[in-house]
């Protein structure tokens, strides 16, 4: 993207704000929900007439509805690295209102409702931004989330209910076969399925991908690396 375009967006995402900091009856603004809360929430019309009005302003300034969405997305991405969940969430609406099409805020809403210890939801948004994702290069991290969503759903189920944590387990592992199998120089994905793996009690195949993931220059943090050594010293 062009410096102009990143002052063009800069300006446009600045003043054209959506009228839609309603609160639900819960207080919470609408748009800090995925999707306004839609279709669970009826969108009331003075809103889908600044939906309108938005989505006409920033696809005629960035040329097209899909070129608007990826710079929404951008911009909300920005605002999860510092830290700032509900402007993030904000963006990612609009960058879906922008373009229910497009994977990235689907993987964003799946990201802020993680925060929130919604893992259910999590999941959910994860596997509509995979459905959506025809760029592999992305697909890679984008499985890897998925992967670590689902074996935080495993872990989170009581212990005796053996069944159950080993089918979100299963889901888990195959996230990870298929985005270390789509690139398997990503380190992130070989460390993060080593996580998992301790999880889920499988210490011998925590230390081979604990292993691939350093020989591929990832870095573990020292309380897992203690946490693991704890369960079964490193394998000569």
């Amino acid at each position: 993207m062009s410096k102009r375009i990143n002052y063009l967006a800069a300006c446009l995402i600045s003043l054209m704000l959506l009228a839609s900091g309603c609160a639900t009856n819960h207080g919470t603004r609408i748009d800090n929900i995925p999707m306004y809360g839609q279709p669970k929430v009826e969108r009331p019309e003075f809103l889908k007439k600044a939906d309108d009005d938005f989505v006409k302003q920033a696809s005629g300034g960035f040329g097209s509805r899909e070129a608007a969405s990826k710079a929404w997305h951008a911009q909300a991405e920005k605002f999860m690295q510092e830290g700032n969940v509900d402007y993030a969430m904000r963006r990612y609406n609009q960058s879906w209102l922008l373009n229910p099409n497009n994977y990235q805020p689907y993987w964003g809403f799946a990201r802020v409702v993680a925060e929130q210890d919604k893992l259910d939801d999590a999941i959910e948004y994860l596997e509509k931004a995979k459905s959506l994702c025809d760029d592999n290069f992305q697909k890679v991290a984008l499985l890897a989330d998925a992967g670590t969503i689902y074996s935080y759903k495993a872990d989170s189920i009581p212990k005796d209910n053996l069944n159950e944590r080993a089918r979100y387990f299963t889901l888990a592992n195959q996230n990870f076969i298929e985005s270390t199998t789509l690139d398997p120089k990503y380190s992130d994905s070989w460390l993060r399925w080593s996580h998992s793996l301790f999880r889920e009690g499988k210490y011998a195949e925590a230390w081979e991908n604990l292993k691939k993931a350093r020989s591929l220059g990832a870095k573990e943090s020292t309380v897992f690396l203690k946490s693991l050594e704890e369960k079964m010293p490193e394998p000569k």
